[in-house]
């Protein structure tokens, strides 16, 4: 079994590492995170990773600071680096190849871009792996001299130690003594034909039997090639190096879907960053409406995503869930700032109007054919549970599961930030307004994840700063 790719996140947000680690973590990779520059250092220091991923702004040491005290500090030369940044990235192409930083993601993050930025850090060059198996460690050494500075050379001396090797690594090629004691060379080749994993990895035989016989067996077990012993160099070389390309030029066909899948990708990548960077402009117009909650549609996005989280979506779910928070205000573009503003209660006609946001909003949204959910957290977010919610009056699980998550973000910010008519509430208040409105207002199971954020959250670092 291949090993798992190890990423570091270090960001001082503990939102991003939550999504950065419950993304990562869903497509197999092992993952530690620290929340700070010199906690990642130390992190490190414990355990290598094949990615980093560093957050450009933090307190204390900043991103190109926690990297520079990194390449100090520790041994980075196979270890990739990629920024997280919400602000614009002074560093050129030539000096982030100096750095070992393959890429740059804008916050706020998105799973496909995540997982497309690391794929692409992972598949960065590094010389084939080797394993050479053989039970005289003079010959061991041998090949290692001859093949270490073209190859990764591994070196086992049964076939024991090679079966257990290949359990956690999958070389390009295997160099096999043919005669070795307790398991030879053609048994260790009939347990590897035999398993999925290791069935297509060319085997070439070391051996110093030059008879025809030896030579027939030895492709009817389907070995590519053999080399006889004792080594000689030039031609051990050629032979192995006509293998390799010979394994290339099998899978060029392959390389070259997906070179052409990870251009797709990456102009995918573009598209949806360009798509994020829209609405993020979009949310920031209709934030800018009302001078008291400027920055609402923000928080009501990240806790909806968090929310989406612990309710084991999936990352497309969540980035889903997320954009469709981010918009959930839009058709408040429809209401004067008259409405909006004011400090004093509004009139029924007033409320009519300020009512009619949600209708509006999902109208303006229902437009985005390729996201159709995005209408959905516009249109029925302010819906309750108990029916007597707006503007269709649905009921429990009537309003869409969107809704519901939005719904219960949505009353938390409204809540624990300054409005026009009144300060923040106290976080005890919060809390008990939330629990009041289990089942009532709120989708109960939704509420009760609210409620644990809430409890998790002891100084109240969660709300509006």
């Amino acid at each position: 079994m291949e090993k798992m790719k190890r990423i570091v996140v270090i960001d001082d947000d503990p939102m991003n590492r939550k999504l950065a680690e419950y993304t990562l973590v869903q497509n197999g990779y092992d993952v530690e995170s620290a929340g700070s520059g010199q906690e990642g250092i130390e992190v490190l220091k414990k355990q290598k990773a094949d990615v980093v991923l560093l957050d450009f702004n933090m307190p204390g040491l900043d991103g190109m600071e926690t990297l520079e005290e990194m390449k100090k500090q520790l041994n980075l030369d196979n270890t990739k680096v990629i920024f997280l940044t919400s602000a614009s990235f002074p560093m050129e192409q030539g000096e982030m190849k100096k750095w070992g930083v393959t890429d740059v993601i804008l916050k706020p993050l998105r799973s496909n871009e995540l997982l497309g930025s690391v794929k692409k850090a992972l598949l960065s060059e590094q010389k084939d792996k080797m394993l050479v198996v053989d039970d005289e460690k003079m010959n061991l050494m041998l090949a290692k001299r001859l093949l270490g500075t073209s190859y990764d050379v591994e070196c086992v001396t049964s076939g024991t130690e090679a079966l257990e090797y290949l359990l956690r690594e999958k070389p390009a090629i295997i160099l096999l003594d043919l005669h070795m004691p307790h398991m030879n060379g053609l048994e260790v080749l009939k347990i590897l034909k035999e398993d999925e994993k290791t069935k297509d990895i060319p085997v070439i035989f070391l051996t110093a039997d030059g008879d025809k016989e030896t030579e027939a067996q030895i492709f009817k077990a389907g070995a590519m090639d053999y080399i006889q012993k004792p080594l000689v160099a030039q031609v051990a070389i050629q032979r192995i190096n006509r293998i390799i390309e010979l394994r290339h030029l099998q899978s060029s066909l392959m390389d070259e879907v997906e070179k052409k899948t990870r251009q797709l990708e990456e102009s995918q990548r573009k598209i949806e960053n360009l798509s994020m960077q829209i609405m993020l402009a979009m949310t920031g117009a209709i934030d800018a409406k009302d001078k008291y909650t400027n920055g609402h549609s923000n928080r009501v996005a990240k806790y909806s995503r968090e929310l989406a989280i612990r309710m084991g979506k999936t990352s497309k779910e969540i980035d889903n869930i997320y954009c469709a928070a981010l918009l959930h205000d839009i058709g408040k573009i429809g209401v004067s700032n008259d409405i909006i503003n004011k400090a004093s209660k509004l009139t029924d006609e007033e409320y009519a109007i300020m009512k009619s946001h949600s209708a509006k909003g999902a109208n303006i949204l229902s437009k985005i054919s390729e996201m159709p959910e995005l209408s959905i957290g516009a249109h029925w977010h302010h819906e309750r549970y108990d029916g007597k919610g707006y503007p269709d009056g649905l009921k429990g699980k009537e309003i869409h599961e969107i809704a519901r998550i939005i719904g219960v973000a949505d009353a938390y910010d409204a809540m624990s930030s300054n409005r026009s008519y009144r300060k923040a509430l106290p976080q005890e208040v919060v809390r008990s307004e939330i629990e009041k409105g289990k089942g009532v207002q709120f989708d109960p199971e939704i509420a009760e994840l609210m409620l644990r954020m809430i409890d998790e959250d002891a100084n109240y670092d969660m709300r509006e700063k």
